[in-house]
């Protein structure tokens, strides 16, 4: 009788420590940790940013807005009042030069024309911009430090990352970036970039953790190459929204990578005179 007690006993005390195990981890309430920060940033100040701002709203999120001054206003651009709407609302805006020209393409005089005053005029208006994008992800030696010595404390290139035209590619920017001016990214999402695709390019940095900045243009039906329809987005922001319980988050590119308010360069600034 005694060794049957003894084995009773024995065989009750998996079956209540399984049980008690779930309420234990339920108690726990601990967010899981980050490990991928996924940053959406919208180049050249496009008349449909407002709408899609709205749109990541809803979803609790903030994106990155790139806006060329020269162009605000004009047609299918935004306007003065609806950068304002976007930047009250707690999204980023930053520079992407004055008229979205190829910087590689300019004396470094040039570049910092385009650069600085672009700058420049968006702290005329109000606005702290931090972070600049390269059009066309066109950027040299010269044009990184022309940025930096406008005031940026951080620029944003395209490409560099996985995707189907670069297989090769790691999946994902380092928490701290390699090059902090030139962050790098998949390519830019295009009218044929489907919603799996988009999906992918989180699951490839989701593998290592890290940072994937998304570069997006218009966001319209049937409106040219660079654009994604509403609905992608939309569907896109959904699913995006849940990879949270993974550790996936999503952040301005300034908060992801920390970038701090850098004063202009003064005109009479010798530092600020192409070297």
């Amino acid at each position: 009788m005694k060794v049957v007690r003894r084995m009773v006993a024995f065989l009750a005390v998996p079956i209540l420590v399984t049980a008690a195990a779930p309420a234990a981890l339920a108690g726990t309430g601990k967010p899981p940790k980050v490990r991928t920060v996924v940053s959406l940033t919208f180049d050249d100040g496009d008349s449909t940013h407002p709408a899609v701002a709205g749109m990541l709203e809803r979803h609790g999120m903030r994106g990155t807005f790139y806006v060329n001054t020269d162009t605000v206003g004009g047609e299918e651009k935004l306007t003065r009042r609806g950068l304002a709407r976007i930047a009250k609302k707690g999204h980023e805006i930053g520079g992407h030069t004055l008229t979205h020209v190829r910087l590689t393409e300019l004396t470094r005089s040039e570049q910092q024309t385009q650069i600085c005053d672009d700058r420049r005029r968006l702290v005329s208006w109000g606005y702290r911009p931090v972070t600049l994008a390269y059009p066309f992800g066109s950027v040299d030696s010269d044009a990184k430090a022309v940025a930096r010595r406008c005031g940026y404390d951080a620029a944003r290139g395209v490409g560099g990352l996985k995707e189907w035209a670069c297989p090769a590619c790691p999946g994902a920017e380092t928490l701290r970036p390699r090059d902090r001016y030139d962050i790098r990214t998949p390519g830019s999402i295009r009218e044929d970039t489907l919603l799996r695709h988009m999906r992918q390019q989180i699951l490839n940095a989701e593998k290592t953790g890290g940072l994937v900045p998304l570069v997006f243009h218009r966001v319209c039906d049937d409106c040219g190459l660079y654009s994604v329809t509403p609905k992608r987005m939309n569907d896109f922001l959904g699913w995006l929204k849940e990879r949270r319980s993974r550790g996936t988050v999503v952040k301005t590119l300034k908060d992801a990578v920390g970038a701090r308010h850098r004063p202009l360069p003064a005109a009479e600034d010798p530092a600020a005179a192409p070297g």
